[in-house]
């Protein structure tokens, strides 16, 4: 999006935040948009839009080892916002508590989903961060992705040729490079050295397949068609 609408590729600005690059109010970075919140829904469907959707366990398992996971020595960039914020979230009445014995706040997987669960069943999910908000609450909560004009996975064969056919529409300053119509994957979860990171139990699977279910049921042709 950035090359799009700016001209030229991210990397080539040596820039380190915060504030971040999906940040779109940073005039630091962001000069030829002018990024608002929308809060009028009436007209949406006469604009062309585009969403970029995940696969729901990848996403929640990505956001566990790039946030909040104790599987790392090293304290990563999360664990003392996040995993106090889930464990106000979740309230007082919960039985998980965060480890403490790395000399920051973690959560091991197992107590991660079931956080998750408890949050879930509380109804209370719609307040999460958005990096652990359901994509149906998100985006989606007040326009359905069937009226969006493209919704899309990052690996889609026509995201990349998508993105810039709905964004050329509201901005003069396209890229003249077209380096096909599939998107490169640059964002990843985070990497963590000497360990191996857990894998799920058979209990943690009923979890994952329990709090993703109404996502699955909002983005699943999306899914499958990318």
């Amino acid at each position: 999006l950035f090359a799009i609408v700016e001209g030229k590729p991210f990397k080539s600005m040596n820039y380190t935040g915060p504030p971040w690059i999906h940040n779109l109010s940073n005039k630091e970075l962001w000069t030829n948009i002018e990024a608002k919140r929308k809060t009028d829904w009436s007209n949406f469907k006469d604009q062309d839009s585009f969403a970029l959707i995940r696969d729901p366990k990848d996403r929640i398992m990505s956001a566990w080892k790039s946030k909040v996971t104790c599987d790392t020595d090293k304290e990563i960039r999360g664990h003392r916002i996040f995993v106090p914020e889930l464990l106000n979230l979740v309230g007082p009445s919960s039985n998980i508590t965060a480890r403490t014995d790395k000399g920051f706040p973690c959560l091991d997987m197992s107590d991660y989903l079931a956080m998750l669960s408890q949050i879930h069943a509380q109804g209370r999910e719609g307040s999460l961060n958005e990096h652990f908000l359901p994509q149906h609450l998100g985006c989606f909560k007040d326009v359905p992705p069937s009226m969006w004009t493209v919704v899309t996975t990052i690996s889609g064969p026509n995201a990349l040729c998508s993105l810039k056919s709905v964004v050329s529409k509201s901005t003069n300053n396209m890229s003249n490079m077209d380096d096909g119509c599939q998107m490169i994957k640059t964002h990843g979860s985070a990497k963590v050295k000497g360990f191996e990171l857990a894998k799920p139990t058979r209990a943690d699977e009923v979890i994952l397949d329990r709090i993703t279910s109404k996502e699955y049921e909002m983005l699943g042709q999306y899914l499958n068609n990318a």
